[in-house]
């Protein structure tokens, strides 16, 4: 409640309410995921409005309590985000993921690139896997990362981009905006 008192926020406290916080770490395939949110209706109409909706006035809301503590996280390694096809940059006009992080003014590695218009979500559970045929590495980050995403469904797309990347069978660590209560119940069963 403290927090609320003293920090000024972007929007009101009622909204603010209304994001889930996730206190929670994930392990999926050596992967481990840190998420900020869970990912519920209201999360999923702001991502919408937001992405689909292309109100880039929204971009700051979604990581404005996290941007100090995303300036910690990054300080030694590049934010490496997930891609987005070339037809919803063109359409959109905006990286989304860009967007989101830029109040905090952390290191981007934007690395990948998505060979054609894939969206995870309208794929069936058994269907998602495929992402790995549709995500290329133009380059290798300069230096230690993290992965980043919006979203975390499956785990696919983590694990697609952590596969590319992987000189070893090192862990790679992964921060999300907000975890699908499908991705807690995946990890649940491990």
């Amino acid at each position: 409640m403290k927090e609320y008192l003293f920090e000024e926020d972007i929007i009101c406290g009622h909204c603010r309410h209304r994001f889930i916080k996730n206190n929670r770490i994930y392990t999926y395939k050596n992967l481990k995921v840190h998420a900020f949110y869970q990912y519920d209706d209201f999360m999923e109409s702001l991502l919408y409005q937001f992405k689909e909706g292309r109100d880039v006035a929204l971009a700051d809301v979604f990581l404005w309590k996290q941007r100090k503590k995303m300036v910690d996280i990054f300080r030694q390694h590049q934010c490496v985000i997930m891609p987005s096809s070339k037809e919803k940059l063109e359409g959109r006009g905006f990286h989304h993921l860009k967007k989101i992080l830029a109040c905090s003014k952390v290191e981007i590695c934007d690395c990948f690139i998505k060979t054609k218009n894939y969206k995870q979500s309208l794929q069936r559970a058994q269907n998602r896997e495929k992402i790995h045929s549709v995500m290329q590495l133009s380059f290798f980050p300069g230096k230690d990362f993290y992965l980043f995403d919006d979203v975390v469904t499956s785990g696919n797309t983590l694990l697609a981009a952590a596969s590319l990347l992987r000189k070893k069978e090192e862990m790679i660590e992964a921060y999300v905006l907000s975890v699908h209560p499908r991705f807690v119940e995946i990890c649940d069963k491990q």
